[in-house]
């Protein structure tokens, strides 16, 4: 009952604030794209009424990738895959990025991600089989060489720390297994122990994940099969127990496909997965006293969406095309999670990730 009643509650608060602001807001936020075959970080303004317009872009070294968001110190981190390194920028009011500095790193990251203390940023390295920690020093700017380097499997795909900040977990997709580890915030460490590791069906590839913002659950999307993995968390342990998997398919789609990204509406309502192949974004509306998804539909998007990624209001999401070289915008139906095409727009070769900040 308690866990319906927070759903609901904090459902209607996220609802509410939407209608309190909506008439006064022209400038919903900054979406940001590392645009990995032009080299250049790339953003653009999202208005109220899912319309984009340029802000700029910038030149990074070669093959920009993961983006990481420090909003207690508005940094935005970028991995650089083809330099092995982590670039820090500045975001001012209006969201435009100032280079902070750079620092190596271990090897080609495909994930970024930052502890909720805000001290340390995480990495994982597909090619190399590596989950590593670097220290952020009072600026907020990574330091020095990792403080630990966590051996994967095979191909670890992601890497979040949930909000007690308390457990890490990485999706190695080449191994079909999800590290569930205890993580040391003070120290900058995460537990070797393998006893809470989950094995995830054979042949799936769980690469990419989210948390629910409310109930326990935690939604993997498996890269190689085509499907979404509900677990729910223990919140003691941190251990995951595996709920359902659903297809991101129709169910007469017999062409080519793997998944790649996954969110969660900020209400949590709706869950979205992105098809390669089929170039859809896979929608679920989300039951409240289970956590389980029904699928509502597959909406198609730009060639081979890579990446995506959904407003702080939970109005849009915005997906990249890593074939088609635009973003696109969707309106989400508040009532049903139906997604609305508002724009689509240029953005250059090869975008590799969308990350979206609240405009102040």
């Amino acid at each position: 009952m308690f866990r319906f009643l927070s759903f609901v509650l904090i459902g209607v608060a996220t609802i509410s604030s939407q209608i309190l602001f909506a008439e006064d807001v022209k400038s919903l936020g900054t979406v940001y794209i590392s645009v990995g075959g032009e080299n250049k970080l790339a953003w653009f303004n999202l208005d109220e009424k899912g319309k984009l317009q340029k802000g700029g872009e910038i030149m990074t070294d070669t093959g920009p990738g993961p983006i990481a968001i420090n909003d207690k110190q508005k940094i935005l981190y970028l991995g650089i895959r083809g330099a092995k390194s982590i670039s820090a920028y500045k975001l001012s009011n209006k969201g435009t990025p100032e280079f902070l500095g750079a620092n190596p790193i271990f090897g080609n990251p495909v994930y970024l991600t930052l502890d909720p203390s805000k001290k340390w940023i995480l990495t994982s390295h597909y090619t190399e089989g590596k989950a590593c920690v670097y220290k952020l020093d009072a600026n907020g700017i990574p330091t020095g060489s990792a403080i630990q380097m966590l051996d994967a499997i095979k191909n670890p795909h992601s890497i979040q720390i949930d909000k007690s900040n308390k457990m890490v977990y990485v999706p190695n997709t080449g191994a079909d297994k999800i590290f569930v580890r205890n993580w040391d915030a003070s120290k900058g460490m995460i537990s070797t122990d393998v006893s809470n590791d989950v094995d995830s069906k054979k042949g799936s590839g769980p690469r990419h994940f989210a948390f629910h913002p409310i109930l326990p659950e935690v939604y993997f999307v498996n890269e190689i099969d085509s499907t979404v993995s509900v677990f729910d968390k223990d919140e003691i342990t941190g251990k995951l127990k595996h709920l359902q998997t659903i297809s991101t398919l129709p169910q007469n789609y017999k062409g080519p496909n793997t998944c790649a990204d996954i969110h969660v509406t900020p209400n949590g309502k709706f869950v979205y997965a992105s098809n390669r192949g089929h170039n859809s974004i896979a929608g679920y509306r989300l039951d409240a006293g289970s956590g389980k998804l029904e699928a509502i539909e597959q909406t198609v998007t730009e060639k081979i969406p890579r990446a995506f990624n959904i407003d702080p209001s939970g109005k849009f999401l915005v997906v990249a095309g890593q074939d088609s070289g635009k973003i696109a915008v969707f309106m989400i139906d508040n009532q049903n999670g139906k997604l609305t095409q508002t724009d689509s727009i240029e953005v250059g070769k090869g975008p590799a990730w969308v990350e979206i900040v609240a405009r102040p």
